[in-house]
């Protein structure tokens, strides 16, 4: 088990199961089912993310690199905001603009992250990563906002210019029209 803030904790089975969907162009496979089938962990949302809590490391990073991309698809908008570099780890910080789930709808949302650099070296979400629902940047009640980050280890090697990144949403193929993996690469 991968142990991350407060009693959230995720195990090598589920982060391959994630991978797995990831790379399974199927809407509705049973990977998928199985996934959104887990009990969720519901995150209050503050108005600001905590700062990264590490036993092993300072709280600051040593480099932050501002990205600003954005790509929309109709389910949704990925805005990927900064890459936070610490000395053992780094970090993806997001925000993530979707349409409400309908009444019911039992899930809380996740997204997928897997980073590939230029030398195939590959990264999934790491323990630490959060996501929070941010009512107050909702433009309407036709809207979802949700702030978050993921964490990555080890760190990219100094030599490298290119990160590609491809993040899903596995509970969109439960909704009429499954969105498709976001796709960006970052230039370092």
């Amino acid at each position: 088990m991968i142990a991350g803030p407060g009693a959230a904790y995720i195990c090598d089975e589920c982060l391959e199961l994630c991978n797995d969907i990831l790379r399974d162009p199927t809407p509705f496979s049973e990977k998928a089912l199985e996934l959104a089938s887990r009990p969720p962990v519901v995150i209050a949302a503050p108005s600001e993310l905590p700062r990264a809590r590490d036993s092993k490391e300072t709280s600051e990073p040593r480099r932050v690199i501002n990205i600003e991309l954005e790509q929309r698809q109709p389910s949704g908008t990925l805005l990927l905001q900064q890459l936070r570099l610490f000395a053992q780890h780094f970090e993806l910080h997001y925000v993530w603009m979707r349409e409400p789930f309908p009444p019911g709808f039992a899930f809380v949302p996740r997204i997928i992250f897997i980073l590939r650099d230029s030398t195939e070296n590959q990264w999934m979400g790491d323990k630490g990563g959060m996501l929070f629902e941010r009512g107050d940047l909702r433009s309407g009640p036709d809207s979802a906002v949700y702030q978050g980050y993921a964490r990555f280890r080890p760190l990219f090697s100094e030599d490298e210019h290119h990160l590609f990144i491809r993040a899903a949403d596995p509970l969109s193929q439960f909704e009429q029209a499954a969105s498709h993996p976001w796709e960006f690469e970052i230039t370092l």
